[in-house]
């Protein structure tokens, strides 16, 4: 079913809600007006100056003006350009940041449903062409109509039979241009659409450009782009025509004014009704309604695009933010919707305070993937301050259980509860908090390793920092780096082996002295250097520490106090390793193929 196309209501709530600049608007404004009085001006003191030459002499006052206040009208244009540049910036950063603030809040499902690159293109390339409308279009339409309606004023004072004709092809203009700018709309909103694919197919694409190099999958990407790219000329070509209509629509009207004003005006000059001057100022009078109209014929069709561009931001907009955060996306909307820069809420509100060391339980809790169920009544108990492994074959929900947890997503039934209290009625914030997360591909992003390790702890000083470096055995590679801790790790760490980036995540989690560490596959596909020293790591880690392991290379983990045999989404069996093996053929089995693998 065809979506349905909204108005451009939407498009200046959005930037209603962006507080912009009341001053610099009315400073932009009143410089539009005074630009055009300034335009005005010129043909009256024109025909002044035509008229007195015609007459056998030349005022050279009358010349001053007319210089005067083309200079003025440069001037003055040039400082409302230069403010409404400055309120659109304003303006769209504000867009951009609420938009930012939103999706940073958005719950793990919209992420799952939606290519980063996509996201990107709305954040980035739609707001910008709310942008180009703001700083290129708004004033010169504003302007254009003042001009519109002082020339045709002073058209009607000139010869008023003149000033009909120029109106009936502006009426006539005008009614060509409303239904090809309403199909312009709808193609511009298909045009987005593919853009932002093509961002989200780029953004795939690059993220993992070693895996389609290791494949050997240029070929494939090519094809897949290429179909893009000829989809994104089609659109231009559509685009185009509508603009080739247009264009010659305007041109065909008017020539045929230019034809009745130069033969008409000419006729009145001939008899002695109408003075050269007069002609000459019609002839400007008619200038400054044609090339406004021009213009208005383009800001309609940036209207459109504009429009389109705000229904895709208002979908990210209204998009609910997780449940926990929803107060505090509300209150950094209201904080935040300034150019100054981003203002993140994390206001909690006065709850008790959580204790370091509290059993975690499920209770009867369900969910499902879509239609694909993951759990059904799962009941399980994590004691606080002690260490349990999560074992089982792929898909028994050893992940969801971690998302869970970090409440990425609500269970569809049953309740888990930290110290006895349901975690649904901690605020997110703050029950994010309690956690330290080393994932399997351990998450090191762009940047220096200073930079990576503080993102667990942002006010945390470089003593700090080699502190938790040092009990993550990562300080003795660092320091012998020739930039120590302002060494750049490369895109996703690149730079650094697979052992290191995992040492420099386990710092960054005890950087953040978390209550609950959760440790998934954090030791896999290392050699064997690089795993005894993460295992020590982790070791120290875990100390005083609620911790959750998940491993497949059970040989890690049969050092836990407690080993919960997870199949097909149900609990089968808890006990330590030594209890498990003598009473769970499963996990035996387990453990025979875990052995084997090694």
């Amino acid at each position: 079913m065809e979506k349905t196309i909204v108005g451009p209501a939407r498009l200046f709530r959005l930037i209603r809600d962006a507080r912009p600049p009341k001053a610099m608007i009315a400073a932009a404004v009143l410089f539009g007006v005074l630009e055009a009085a300034s335009g005005l001006a010129v043909p009256l003191l024109t025909m002044r100056a035509v008229n007195s030459f015609a007459a056998g002499g030349l005022s050279s006052a009358t010349l001053l003006l007319v210089a005067l206040a083309l200079i003025g009208q440069a001037a003055l244009g040039g400082l409302a350009y230069y403010l409404m540049s400055a309120i659109g910036g304003r303006i769209v950063a504000a867009i951009r940041e609420r938009v930012w603030n939103h999706v940073l809040r958005l719950n793990v499902g919209y992420f799952d449903a939606h290519e980063s690159g996509e996201t990107m293109s709305r954040v980035t390339q739609d707001t910008n062409v709310v942008r180009g409308l703001i700083t290129n279009h708004i004033i010169t339409f504003f302007t254009g109509l003042l001009s519109i309606a002082g020339a045709v004023a002073m058209l009607l004072w000139i010869d008023w039979k003149m000033t009909l004709v120029i109106l009936l092809a502006a009426v006539l203009a005008v009614g060509a241009m409303l239904p090809i700018g309403n199909r312009m709309q709808a193609i511009a909103l298909a045009h987005q659409d593919e853009m932002a694919k093509f961002s989200g197919n780029l953004g795939r694409v690059l993220t993992n450009i070693r895996l389609v190099k290791a494949y050997q999958a240029e070929e494939t990407e090519l094809e897949a782009g290429r179909a893009q790219i000829r989809n994104l000329y089609r659109f231009g070509l559509r685009e185009a025509r509508i603009l080739s209509t247009l264009s010659p629509l305007m041109t065909l009207v008017i020539s045929l004014v230019l034809i009745l004003l130069f033969g008409y005006g000419g006729a009145q000059v001939a008899s002695g009704a109408l003075t050269t001057g007069a002609l000459v100022a019609i002839m400007f009078y008619m200038v400054q309604i044609v090339f406004p109209f021009t213009q208005m014929a383009t800001f309609f069709t940036e209207l459109q695009k504009a429009v389109g561009a705000t229904e895709r931001l208002w979908e990210i907009l209204e998009t609910p933010p997780e449940e926990g955060a929803l107060a505090a996306a509300e209150a950094s909307e209201r904080e935040g919707t300034r150019a100054e820069g981003a203002h993140f809420v994390t206001d909690v509100g006065h709850a008790e305070e959580l204790p370091v060391q509290g059993d975690i339980e499920f209770e009867n809790v369900s969910f499902r993937y879509g239609e694909k169920p993951v759990f059904e009544s799962l009941d399980l108990h994590i004691p606080g301050g002690k260490t349990t492994a999560l074992v089982g074959a792929s898909g028994a929900g050893k992940t969801t259980i971690f998302s869970l947890l970090e409440r990425f997503y609500e269970p569809g039934e049953g309740t888990i509860r930290y110290a006895g209290r349901p975690i649904r009625s901690i605020p997110l914030e703050k029950w994010r908090r309690l956690f330290g997360y080393v994932q399997q591909e351990s998450s090191v992003t762009s940047g220096t390793i200073r930079d990576n390790v503080k993102y667990g702890n942002p006010d945390a000083t470089d003593e700090e920092i080699i502190e938790a470096l040092k009990k993550a055995n990562a300080w003795e590679f660092v320091s012998r780096l020739e930039r120590g801790l302002d060494t750049d790790v490369g895109e996703a760490g690149v730079k650094l082996s697979g052992g290191q980036r995992q040492r420099i995540a386990i710092a960054r989690a005890l950087l953040r002295d978390p209550a609950i560490l959760l440790l998934d596959e954090a030791t896999s596909n290392l050699d064997n250097e690089s795993e005894a020293l993460v295992q020590d790591a982790l070791q120290k880690a875990m100390q005083g520490r609620t911790t959750i392991i998940i491993a497949h290379r059970l040989s890690t983990v049969m050092h836990a106090d407690r080993l919960v045999v997870l199949e097909n989404g149900r609990v089968t069996g808890i006990g330590t390793h030594r209890e498990l093996m003598d009473s769970h053929p499963y996990y035996r089995r387990l453990v025979t193929r875990s052995l084997k693998a090694v």
